[in-house]
């Protein structure tokens, strides 16, 4: 069997060195590059650390990577944070919903189309190209894995290396392995677990097994990291693996916060919130209570002048890509100052006829703390940040009935946002409200991050129903108490670029 799709994307890799035009939606071809370097080039220290630093490429290069543009625009509109009208890369059919029951008890439809899953289902084929959602978290992730194996295989030959220099190559690998497999498995149903440089196969596994072989890779990271001797060399290299617009450069004692917020984030996401137990609770305070506790200690980059409107998602936002859900809206507290900051009231009940779930009550304000079209004016998180590590305490603790602990955590993400809100703590709140405040607070406050998907899903949201929700109808008339059928896909299916010549065999 020809195991097409990871084997091309696995070239990729490779490619860091020199320049390449690769064609991820040209499922016909497969990319050639006549100059590609040969892995000796690897055995020197420029040439591993150009390698390393190439990690990037799979997510600032404008000719492939969607990754902070169309795959956190798919998480986002699936949360219901954002919404998409528009049908480019498949965008609209993402947020579709199944159905909205007015005030009034009538029913609204899309006017065309049917309900996500159908229409995902539609498009995940190779004869979709661009319009296939689904090709693109795997692709940039499973490219990210390859890219990953080819530093372990090659580490051990990297001439004058010492072994914590060693180790801090082997460290930014495993974290970025860890990473994908995080991403991948909290997203698709199934993926396969690669290991070896160039290698695949079609031993698929589901989503709790991708998420456990995370687990397993972090725990090897763990591990390394207790053994390096020389902590000064270990951060000179891993560092330097980190390019300029990463703006902040995480070390070693910062790579151990933000594997124990990957950790938690593993659980948390990948499980429904009924049913986590207590011990699962007490495991994400335990890993957070040292997890990423400053932004400075984040994996960042700032926004750049290479990718569209100089800053993925936060600028595109500003060009009328994407527009602020009336339900995140909705779950704005009154009083809260970064309503003001962030929006400005824009009524567009019905984008171009397709739809009032698309539809908008604010629109985002430019430049602002959230979006700008200004190159390098914002921060773009792809691991953990301060207050999602924050916020993940304050969930913890309040459903492990500590809720004045919980809502510490809760007001110290507001004071950090300059939200204007007052305290909670020592305001007797009870559980449910007190998580209901989190839960709002997630909406806000982690907004562009791609959690919100995570979050409906767990919540039971995403694959189901909200009621009371915020919907403007075809003439702009505000309902505030719909009830909207999502019934979105949980995890999506394999890519048909991959099954159609990796097709899954039996599921381990």
């Amino acid at each position: 069997m020809k195991k097409f799709r990871l084997l091309s994307i696995f070239v990729l890799g490779l490619l860091v060195l020199v320049s390449c035009q690769d064609n991820l939606l040209d499922t016909n071809i497969e990319p050639v590059n006549l100059n590609e370097p040969t892995l000796a080039a690897l055995s020197t220290p420029t040439g591993m650390s150009g390698y390393a630093k190439g990690m990037y490429v799979h997510t600032t290069d404008p000719n492939r990577s969607v990754n902070f543009w169309f795959v956190a625009g798919y998480h986002e509109t699936m949360g219901d944070n954002l919404t998409m009208p528009w049908g480019n890369f498949g965008g609209r059919w993402v947020n579709q919903t199944e159905s909205i029951i007015m005030d009034d008890g009538s029913t609204v439809i899309p006017p065309q189309g049917g309900p996500q899953p159908g229409e995902i289902a539609i498009r995940n084929t190779r004869a979709a190209g661009s319009d296939n959602p689904t090709q693109y978290e795997w692709a940039e992730y499973y490219a990210v894995n390859n890219h990953a194996n080819v530093i372990l295989s090659n580490v051990d030959n990297v001439q004058g290396a010492s072994s914590s220099e060693k180790d801090a190559y082997r460290a930014w690998a495993l974290w970025w392995k860890a990473y994908a497999y995080h991403r991948i498995g909290l997203m698709y149903e199934q993926g396969v677990i690669v290991n070896t440089p160039g290698a695949t196969n079609d031993a698929y596994v589901n989503s709790a097994a991708l998420i456990a072989e995370s687990n397993r890779l972090l725990d090897e990271l763990t591990t390394l990291i207790n053994g390096v001797s020389d902590a000064t060399a270990f951060n000179a290299i891993f560092t330097g693996a980190q390019i300029d617009i990463a703006s902040t450069k995480v070390d070693m004692a910062g790579l151990v916060k933000n594997i124990n917020s990957l950790r938690a984030r593993n659980l948390v996401y990948g499980k429904k919130v009924t049913d986590m137990t207590s011990a699962d609770w007490n495991n994400v305070i335990t890993w957070c209570s040292n997890g990423v506790n400053s932004n400075d200690e984040a994996f960042a980059m700032t926004s750049e002048a290479t990718v569209l409107d100089n800053s993925w998602l936060p600028g595109v936002v500003s060009g009328f890509w994407y527009f602020p859900s009336p339900r995140l809206i909705q779950d704005i507290n009154t009083g809260d100052a970064r309503l003001d900051a962030y929006f400005d009231p824009f009524v567009f009940p019905n984008p171009r006829g397709r739809g009032i779930q698309y539809g908008c009550n604010y629109f985002w304000k430019d430049p602002s703390p959230i979006a700008s079209g200004t190159a390098g004016a914002i921060k773009l998180y792809y691991g953990a940040t301060h207050e999602e590590n924050e916020l993940l305490l304050a969930e913890a603790k309040i459903r492990t009935s500590d809720v004045e602990g919980g809502l510490a955590h809760l007001d110290a993400v507001r004071t950090l946002q300059s939200a204007g809100l007052a305290a909670t703590v020592g305001t007797s709140l009870s559980q449910a409200d007190a998580w209901e405040e989190v839960r709002k607070e997630r909406r806000l406050g982690l907004i562009f991050r791609g959690l919100s998907f995570y979050d409906a899903r767990r919540y039971g949201v995403a694959g189901a129903s909200r009621t009371g929700a915020h919907v403007m109808d075809a003439a702009g008339v505000l309902n505030t108490n719909a009830t909207i059928n999502y019934n979105y896909l949980e995890y999506w299916p394999v890519p048909a670029f991959e099954s159609d010549f990796n097709s899954p065999g039996a599921q381990n």
